[in-house]
């Protein structure tokens, strides 16, 4: 098809530059769909094991000259696309790219077991519908939003799934260190809050305009992290006084805090800010979901869990999405009262993990109005597991000790 009727490019008025690109685009994005079909055909038949090649991946792969990874998601998408028809539809008659169309389909098989095929329909047809407005990129963020809400085992056991991904890889480089990994959850939260905060562009001595590029700045943010972590895993040991000989409070290392000795474990987290509806924090249920800053969405029962010790600011939202709450500092555990907890409970009341490894978690939940005292806390070990609505049943009430209960009961934050 001649879309250009014979004419050269420099032919063409400025006027009419852009009606030749939306006819160019149209016939791509058709004949990008006809492919699909025919890679969905030749991986049906098995062609390509007839041919002697793996599969269909290395067929293609081999024969146009392309990455693999790029062969495989749009083989991927090929056989998934049958399934749905609003979809594939909306790709013939040019509503749907192809690029669209994979972040919908991958999100939706994500959940397809999961969800009522009658909520997976509601789902697509509003997918389609937004990529009139929306690129690859957002229509992706906004197939999984929707998603994780009508998944009624919620985002948890994927979150759960991604924990066991995470890796980290360090090799030597010339007098430096390479490394490379992946973090999930919030702990991708956490390291984007970490990165993002200290890596702000500060203007120099002589007021002119900070010199660094962006990846000094974040590369300059995480050694900031890591000093000031060491600093606070040196502080077990108080340095004494020069003056006395004796033990004045004051802790060791270049640069570390002088307050007073430091309590193991006590201190709150990096700033996380979560949204999140208050009646969905409130009941944690599996399809509740609130939205972090830079990542991905949390289920409500991690969300539950950070909030006990993390310096998380929630921007809880009540009726008509109003914000009702920014973070109560006063949750937070004092130096004093963990203190206390690591005399009485002399580490995780559960496994037995020493108090650095602990965190001081609420009975009943602070959001449910447990306050923060001795009484109402135990120490525990910081685990994925801890996303029930409170432990008081387990612990028991006011006054009474924490009892060894045995691992992987739903623990309140």
């Amino acid at each position: 098809m001649d879309l250009l009727e014979g004419r050269a490019v420099v032919a063409l008025a400025n006027h009419e530059l852009l009606p030749a690109l939306d006819d160019i685009d149209a016939e791509i994005n058709r004949l990008e769909g006809i492919r699909l079909q025919i890679v969905a055909r030749a991986e049906d038949s098995g062609y390509a094991q007839e041919l002697g090649a793996r599969d269909t991946v290395d067929l293609l792969a081999f024969r146009y000259r392309r990455d693999r990874a790029d062969v495989w998601r749009e083989v991927r998408l090929a056989r998934a696309l049958p399934k749905y028809g609003a979809v594939a539809d909306g790709i013939a008659d040019g509503a749907v790219r192809t690029a669209q169309a994979a972040g919908i389909v991958a999100e939706l098989e994500r959940v397809r077991t999961r969800v009522p095929v009658e909520d997976l329909d509601v789902a697509e047809t509003q997918l389609v519908g937004l990529a009139a407005h929306l690129a690859p990129t957002d229509l992706r963020s906004a197939a999984k939003r929707i998603c994780n809400l009508i998944d009624s085992d919620g985002p948890e056991p994927e979150e759960n799934k991604a924990y066991d991904r995470e890796t980290l890889t360090l090799s030597r480089a010339d007098n430096g260190v390479k490394f490379k990994g992946f973090l999930a959850n919030e702990n991708a939260e956490l390291l984007r809050s970490v990165i993002h905060a200290g890596s702000r562009p500060h203007k120099t001595k002589d007021g002119e305009l900070d010199p660094r590029p962006r990846d000094k700045r974040q590369a300059d943010a995480l050694t900031t992290a890591l000093t000031l972590a060491a600093n606070a895993w040196d502080t077990n040991t108080a340095t004494p006084n020069p003056a006395t000989g004796t033990d004045d409070g004051s802790t060791g290392g270049a640069g570390a805090p002088c307050s007073g000795r430091a309590i193991p474990g006590h201190g709150a987290k990096a700033n996380i800010t979560v949204t999140i509806d208050l009646e969905d924090l409130r009941a944690a249920t599996a399809n509740a979901v609130g939205q972090t800053v830079y990542g991905d969405d949390l289920s409500a029962a991690t969300i539950r869990r950070l909030a006990c010790d993390a310096n998380i600011i929630p921007l809880v939202l009540g009726a008509n999405s109003q914000p009702l709450d920014v973070g109560r500092s006063e949750r937070l555990v004092t130096r004093h009262i963990r203190q206390a907890l690591i005399a009485r409970d002399q580490g995780c009341v559960i496994c037995g993990a020493p108090p650095i490894m602990t965190d001081a978690h609420h009975l009943i939940h602070w959001k449910d109005g447990g306050p923060t005292a001795i009484w109402n806390l135990a120490l525990l070990r910081l685990s994925r597991e801890s996303s029930g609505p409170g432990v008081g049943g387990v612990f028991g009430g006011p006054g009474v000790l924490p009892l060894p209960v045995r691992r992987g009961w739903l623990v309140g934050v």
